[in-house]
């Protein structure tokens, strides 16, 4: 249960946070939410007087729908045929005593109540109580009243036809009654399904929402806290507290029903052999699981990556937003400022920029992060996907020392080091320095049209490859060799990319081999992979020139014959090399400064080496840094 005390400790670290309202970078509204409270869509809004009379009611629109509403535990996990209602807000069918009259049918529970008797009952307990609320006994009284929905049709909020709710909208009614209503836009499913919230109307001051009106929360908190009785020892602190079976679901979103910790299959196979009751597996206090599961909820809204279902989020315990394994190298130095063209715009964006330039502005821009955390703070990591609608399993779990954490980052980081241009930020291509996202090493290694399955397989795969320095897998990587060798089954963009995050993972595979590799152009080295990626990168630039110059547009032979080139470099090597020939004549004296160079590289070989077996993924860093080389020396000699 280490995670649920590491969330639990969070949510204590921001208890300034509670209740208040956040917004992300993409305008969602979030909010570490109170214990005992949870959100709800609601369709109508209904305001009162204080002295417990009707006021006005309306339809809420779908960007103001979500309503903080206090729950019990009960009413927290209910679903299908379950009945337990919720306090002040809840559904038709709990609040409306009028429910039955107008065509609709309550649920009961096992004594026999209805719902809408036990709503009030529960309501008037609380307004009975020390922490009663004046404006919750104004709900009470008007609610008790029983004519919700008498109310609603007069005020042309709800609409019946023969005293019976309408279900839905249909076009005969249209053709009846008009324009169709916005409740109807707004409700899914029947106008009975429609769920409502309170405000009362207070002289002088106007209208007082009871949904996030803080008063009303500590109230609700402070008595329902007070009513648990099932006091035992917590497995997460150590300590006598009131504890709970039930614990809430929809972690992840909205309508996420699967839960992390349930025990309801007591006559199957959940305790068989090991235990003879759900509380001998773990007991854990109400009050922990309310501040746990709400920090997990605050935090996925907040700052995680989400990715079919599968939930990737890094936090720390007060300063919560950290660097996150999956981002690269340009989504963690924060493009937006680079392209302000400044100082570092200058570094990142210039394509003769070192290793060693990038590796101190990225320490720069670590530090940057790293003195906003106290000294020690941990960093957690949480992988969480659900099996099946209810059940939702941790996949991967790891707490790190803040410093600890920081150098593997920047190990990863400065390792999987190569240049890239692709990408579109602010609806531009960007060439940046460093790692490339979990994601794109995914798709590049899969295409992009591959299943989300298989990608979010494939980052949490590589998740341990960046906190736990482990090696990248061999079959990831045999993959990127293959599709960055066969250019001929991608658009030109999309090769580009795939060959440079390739190259990425290639360096950083041989990096872990102890077998350094740089960016830059080795002329020293003699590795045959090396050297034979080197000749082809020759062959490219010396036709992909001469078509230039002739002004034809396609791809050149060491283009087309790649992926035979990396499974027989010998035996392709002829055919390119014989293809050359016309190529090098129309060059004329530029022919022959290509045919040079690769005199010099061939003379590098050393003869037990210049054999045809495959070639390993140090062929790509060959041609890479070759053709890179290359062009940049024709760039230059045209800007003279």
């Amino acid at each position: 249960m280490s995670w649920l005390n590491d969330l639990y400790e969070t949510y204590k670290e921001n208890a300034d946070q509670v209740g208040k309202v956040q917004r992300t970078s993409s305008g969602k509204e979030i909010v570490l939410l109170p214990i005992a409270h949870a959100y709800q869509n609601a369709q109508i809004e209904v305001t009162i007087t204080p002295d417990g009379e009707f006021d006005s009611a309306n339809v809420v629109p779908k960007e103001e729908a979500q309503t903080m509403i206090p729950v019990t535990i009960e009413s927290a996990g209910r679903s299908g045929s379950t009945s337990a209602p919720h306090l002040i807000h809840d559904n038709l069918v709990y609040v409306a005593g009028d429910f039955e009259k107008y065509g609709g049918v309550y649920k009961k529970n096992k004594a026999g109540k209805n719902s809408y008797q036990m709503y009030i009952e529960n309501l008037q307990a609380w307004c009975e109580s020390d922490y009663s609320q004046s404006v919750v006994k104004s709900v009470l009284r008007y609610l008790e009243k029983g004519t919700l929905i008498e109310d609603l049709v007069q005020e042309n909020v709800m609409f019946e036809k023969d005293h019976q709710l309408i279900p839905k909208w249909s076009k005969e009614l249209e053709a009846e009654l008009g324009e169709k209503p916005p409740l109807f836009s707004v409700v899914v499913g029947e106008q009975a399904t429609s769920f409502v919230r309170f405000a009362v109307q207070e002289q002088g001051t106007g209208k007082r929402p009871l949904w996030g009106d803080s008063e009303v929360i500590d109230s609700f908190v402070a008595y329902y806290t007070n009513e648990l009785t099932n006091e035992g020892l917590d497995y997460v602190t150590g300590e006598m507290l009131p504890l709970t079976e039930n614990h809430p679901s929809k972690v992840r979103y909205g309508g996420d029903m699967a839960k992390l910790i349930s025990g309801n299959d007591s006559t199957n196979f959940t305790y068989k052999g090991r235990f003879t009751d759900k509380n001998q597996v773990a007991s854990i206090s109400y009050e922990v699981s309310q501040k746990g599961h709400n920090a997990l909820k605050w935090l996925i809204g907040k700052q995680a990556f989400i990715l079919d279902g599968r939930v990737f989020l890094t936090w720390g315990r007060k300063e919560t937003e950290v660097p996150n394994p999956e981002e690269s190298s340009a989504d963690f130095l924060d493009f937006d400022a680079i392209f302000a063209k400044d100082e570092e715009a200058e570094i990142l964006l210039n394509p003769d920029t070192t290793h060693q330039q990038f590796s101190e502005l990225f320490k720069k821009a670590l530090n940057g992060y790293s003195v906003k955390l106290s000294y020690h703070e941990p960093i957690y990591i949480m992988i969480l996907d659900a099996a099946t609608p209810g059940r939702m399993g941790i996949l991967y779990y790891r707490s790190f020392e803040k410093e600890q954490y920081f150098a593997r980052i920047e190990e990863w980081h400065q390792t999987c080091f190569w240049r890239h241009t692709y990408g579109s930020k602010n609806k531009q291509r960007y060439t940046f320095w460093g790692a490339p996202s979990l994601r794109d090493i995914a798709e590049a290694a899969f295409g992009a049209r591959a299943s989300d399955t298989l990608i979010k397989n494939t980052i949490q795969e590589l998740f341990p490859c960046v906190v736990d320095s482990k090696m990248i897998p061999i079959n990831l990587v045999r993959n990127l060799l293959q599709r960055a060798s066969n250019p001929v089954s991608m658009e030109k963009w999309e090769w580009e990319k795939t060959l440079s995050i390739a190259c990425a993972v290639m360096k950083k595979h041989f990096n872990f081999k102890k077998e350094e590799k740089n960016v830059a152009l080795d002329k020293n080295e003699t590795d045959r992979n090396y050297l034979f990626g080197r000749m082809l990168a020759v062959a490219d630039v010396l036709e992909e020139r001469a078509l230039y110059k002739a002004g034809i547009n396609r791809s050149t032979n060491a283009i087309r014959y790649m992926n035979a080139f990396s499974n027989h470099p010998l035996k392709t090597w002829k055919i390119i090399q014989e293809n050359l020939i016309p190529y090098q004549a129309r060059l004329r004296g530029k022919g022959s400064y290509y045919q040079k160079l690769l005199d010099e590289v061939g003379a590098s070989f050393e003869l037990e080496q210049y054999t045809d077996k495959a070639l390993d993924g140090k062929y790509l860093l060959g041609y890479y840094s070759q053709r890179a080389e290359l062009k940049k020396k024709i760039e230059e000699k045209t800007e003279e």
